[in-house]
C-alpha cells in the first residue's frame, strides 16, 4: 500500500483532493520495482521505479489479485496456442453424454473416453475394483488405488496415477506453459490451475465410472507392512524390485470417496452390510463394494506407518486452516484447523511408497537424469536455540542428531510433559529451522545429498500428482523411457532437468506464499466478523528486528517485524507488521498427505 504522506499521494492530492480522497488513495495497492540495497538509512521510504496502481485493497477480489501479482503466480488465461494443443490431444476421445439435472431436465455434457488405439499396449485394469479418496471439493483427481488379497496371505497394491504425459508432448505449447506455471495454486476461494480444464478436470481426472488412462505402480506386500515375501531366505529370496511392476494402464474407477466417508468406513460407522448403510454416513449413490478394501488398505497402511516411524521418519507437520465460505465465495462463515484423519494417512502411506519405488527405478535406470526430491537437514543454529530453551525451561533434552532421534525426543516429550501447550509450542518452534524439500537432478549432487531428512530414506521423488505438479510430468516421461530402454534419447539432459527442477522449486515456494497470504486474508475477514476480544499468544522466538507469535486457539503462527523511525516532528515511532516474506510453519515432510487441494469445508465435513 502507499502510506499517507508519501510523495505519490501528496502530488496527486495537493491541489484539490480533500482528506477523504487522500485516505482513499492511501488504500490503493501499488506495484513498483526496487533494487535491493538501494534504500538509504537516511530515507524514510525506499526508492522505487515504474510505480503503477495495481488495485484497491481491503476487499477479497483486489487482495487476491495483489497476492497473485506479488508472488509471481498471476498467470492469467491460457494462451490460444496452449488451448489448441489441448483440443488436439483430447479431440479423438470426446463425446456428448446425457445427464439429468436435479429438476429432471436432460443436459448434454462433454465427456471423454480413451479410444481403442489409446488403450493398445496398456495393461487393462478396468475390471479391477479401483477407487479414489479425495477432498469433497476436489475436481482434479490424479490418484486411485486398488487392493487384492493374494493366496499366499499377502496383498497386491496398485497406485494408479493420471497419465498426463500422454496428453502433453515434450516441447509443445501446453508443455511450455505447464513448466512456466510449474504448479497449481490453491487459494481459499479459487484455484489457478497448471493445466487447462479439459485436461485437469476432464480427460486426466480419474472420475468414477469412466475409463481413464493411467500410469501405475503395482507391488506386493505383507499385512504387517513389510515388503519382502515371508518364508524365503538366502539366495532364493526375491529382491524388492522384482515384486514391483511399472507401466501404462487403462482403468475405470468404481467409486469416488471423500476423506470423511472413508473415515466412516474405517471407524465402522458404515457397517459390513453396506447396502443397508445409514445414508447419514454414506449416501446410497456412493455405496459400491469398496468398504472391505478401504478397511484392508487401512490395516496395511497403519502397519506400514508404524514401521516407517520405527525406522526414523519424522512427523512435524504444520496446522492448515480450512474455511467454509458463504455462497458469495468471499465471506468466511467457518474457520477451523484442517482435520488429519486415518483416511488421509492411508493415502499418504501408499503415495509415499509409490514415489519411493519410482525414485528407485529412476536411479538405477535413468542415472544422473533421475529427477529426485531431497530434503536437507535443518539449520543447526536454529535447532540449537530450541534445544537450549527446552533444556533451560523444562530441563528436557532434545536430540537433534537425526530425524530418528528428533522424533524419539518429541515422542518422549509427549509422554512426560503434562502441559499440551508446551508440547505444541516446542513442536512449532522446531519447524522454523526446517529447510524446504527441493527437486534436483541426481547427477548434479553427491549421492549422500539425495537423502530425505524427514522421511529418513536415501532417495525420493514425486510421481503421484502430475495434474498439479510439473516435476511429476518429467518423472512420468523418465519412467517410461526406462521401460522403453531409451533413456539416452530423452529430450532433456541432466543439466536441463536440474534447471527445470530449480524453476519448479521457485514456483512451488511462490505458490505456497500466495496460498498462505490467501489464508491470512480470509482469517482476517473471519476475525472481523467473529472478533476475539483477547486470547493467549505465545512468543516462540525473538530476533534483532523480528519475533514469532503462536496463537494456540487458532493453531496459527505469525512472524512480525519491528521498524523504528522518527517522523518530521521528531517523534519516535515503532511499527509492528507481519513479515510477509516469511513462510511460517514450513511443512517439512512432503505433500503426499491428506493436505491436498484447497481446504474448503463442505458443510461440516472436511474437504
Amino acid at each position: 500500500m502507499c502510506p499517507a504522506g508519501t510523495k505519490e499521494v501528496e502530488e496527486e492530492g495537493k491541489d484539490d483532493a480533500n482528506a477523504d480522497e487522500i485516505v482513499e488513495k492511501s488504500r490503493m495497492l501499488y506495484q513498483a520495482e526496487y533494487v535491493f540495497g538501494s534504500w538509504s538509512s537516511m530515507s524514510k521510504w525506499p526508492p522505487c521505479t515504474n510505480v503503477r496502481k495495481l488495485c484497491g485493497s481491503c476487499n477479497v477480489e483486489d487482495e487476491t489479485k495483489a497476492l497473485l501479482v506479488e508472488n509471481g503466480v498471476d498467470h492469467g488465461d491460457f494462451p490460444a496456442a496452449v488451448l489448441r494443443d489441448v483440443d488436439k490431444a483430447v479431440k479423438s476421445g470426446r463425446f456428448l453424454e446425457n445427464n439429468k439435472s436435479s429438476d429432471g431436465a436432460v443436459e448434454n455434457d462433454m465427456g471423454w473416453k480413451p479410444t481403442e488405439e489409446m488403450c493398445r499396449g496398456r495393461r487393462d485394469y478396468r475390471n479391477h475394483r479401483i477407487f479414489t479418496i479425495d477432498p469433497t471439493t476436489a475436481k482434479d483427481l490424479d490418484d486411485a488405488l486398488h487392493v487384492t488379497p493374494l493366496p499366499d496371505g499377502r496383498v497386491e497394491i496398485g497406485v494408479h496415477i493420471a497419465d498426463v504425459s500422454h496428453f502433453i508432448q515434450a516441447g509443445s505449447a501446453v508443455d511450455q506453459e505447464a513448466l512456466r506455471r510449474a504448479t497449481t495454486v490453491y487459494l481459499v476461494n479459487d484455484v489457478i490451475p497448471m493445466l487447462p480444464r479439459p485436461l485437469c478436470e476432464i480427460a486426466c481426472s480419474l472420475n468414477e465410472n469412466v475409463e481413464r488412462l493411467a500410469f501405475s505402480v503395482v507391488w506386493r506386500m505383507n499385512l504387517d507392512g513389510t515388503l519382502s515375501k515371508k518364508g524365503r531366505k538366502g539366495k532364493n529370496k526375491p529382491k524388492a524390485e522384482d515384486e514391483i511392476w511399472y507401466g501404462r494402464t487403462v482403468i475405470k474407477s468404481c467409486a469416488r470417496l471423500d476423506y470423511a466417508t472413508a473415515q466412516n468406513i474405517i471407524d465402522g460407522k458404515v457397517a459390513t452390510g453396506e447396502l443397508q448403510a445409514d445414508e447419514t454416513f454414506w449416501p446410497k449413490s456412493r455405496q459400491p463394494t469398496v468398504a472391505a478394501d478401504v478397511r484392508l488398505m487401512h490395516k496395511v497402511a497403519m502397519a506400514r506407518r508404524q514401521l516407517r516411524f520405527g525406522n526414523g521418519a519424522l512427523a512435524l507437520n504444520g496446522i492448515k486452516l480450512a474455511f467454509q465460505l458463504e455462497e458469495d465465495r468471499e465471506t468466511p462463515k467457518l474457520c477451523a484447523p484442517y482435520p488429519i484423519r486415518d483416511s488421509n494417512r492411508l493415502i499418504e502411506e501408499y503415495m509415499l511408497l509409490a514415489n519411493y519405488f519410482v525414485a528407485q527405478r529412476l536411479i538405477t535406470h535413468a542415472h544422473g537424469r533421475a529427477l529426485l526430491r531431497n530434503h536437507s537437514p535443518p539449520i543447526e543454529l536454529g535447532m540449537q536455540s530450541v534445544v537450549d530453551v527446552s533444556k533451560e525451561a523444562l530441563n528436557f533434552d532434545i536430540d537433534t542428531t537425526s530425524s530418528s532421534t528428533l522424533q524419539a525426543s518429541l515422542s518422549r516429550l509427549s509422554r512426560e510433559c503434562d502441559d499440551e501447550l508446551v508440547v505444541q509450542c516446542i513442536t512449532e518452534s522446531l519447524m522454523t529451522p526446517m529447510k524446504p524439500a527441493e527437486y534436483i537432478a541426481a547427477g548434479e549432487l553427491a549421492e549422500e545429498d539425495w537423502h530425505h531428512f524427514a522421511l529418513n530414506i536415501p532417495y525420493y521423488t514425486h510421481f503421484t500428482s502430475p495434474i498439479r505438479r510439473y516435476p511429476d510430468v518429467i518423472v512420468h516421461r523418465l519412467l517410461q523411457a526406462t521401460i522403453d530402454d531409451n533413456v539416452d534419447e530423452f529430450p532433456q539432459n541432466q543439466g536441463e532437468i536440474h534447471s527445470a527442477a530449480g524453476h519448479c522449486n521457485d514456483k512451488r515456494m511462490a505458490a505456497k506464499k500466495a496460498q498462505e497470504r490467501s489464508d491470512r486474508v480470509f482469517l482476517s475477514l473471519y476475525l472481523k466478523k467473529n472478533p476475539i476480544t483477547s486470547t493467549l499468544g505465545v512468543c516462540l522466538s525473538v530476533g534483532e528486528k523480528t519475533f514469532t507469535v503462536f496463537v494456540p486457539k487458532l493453531e496459527h503462527e505469525d512472524c512480525f517485524e519491528t521498524n523504528a523511525y522518527t517522523d518530521d516532528g521528531g517523534k519516535r515511532h515503532i511499527v509492528i507488521s507481519p513479515k510477509t516474506d516469511a513462510v511460517p510453519g514450513m511443512q517439512q515432510s512432503d505433500d503426499d498427505t491428506g493436505l491436498r487441494g484447497n481446504h474448503l469445508i463442505s458443510g461440516y465435513s472436511q474437504s
